[in-house]
């Protein structure tokens, strides 16, 4: 084999990685701006609603803290989902929700 072709190969490969190391980056990134809220729980899976863009996400529940409930505010962070503390967003879906009601 040639030094050309080897060197080819490597830049395919060392471009292969890069990209691939781009990919979940990105991947983490919008992980990290997730704000869910659990819909609803069925069975193991919990849907989840991401507040920004309106979609739908399941997530199994044994990757949800233990005390995890329908409206229930996660964010991603270290690497798992935790419930997020700052009860803005979780304030306003309890009254929302009680307003239904009255």
């Amino acid at each position: 084999m040639e030094r050309k072709d080897l060197e080819v190969g490597a830049g395919k490969i060392l471009g292969n990685w890069v990209q691939d190391f781009i990919d979940e980056l990105t991947e983490r990134l919008a992980k990290m701006e997730e704000i869910l809220v659990i819909d609803r729980i069925e069975g193991n899976i919990a849907v989840c609603e991401n507040r920004k863009t309106g979609q739908i996400k399941n997530i199994t529940i044994a990757d949800l803290p233990k005390s995890s409930k329908e409206g229930t505010v996660l964010q991603w962070k270290n690497g798992k989902y935790e419930i997020d503390t700052s009860n803005e967003l979780q304030t306003r879906i309890e009254k929302k929700m009680k307003d239904v009601w009255e």
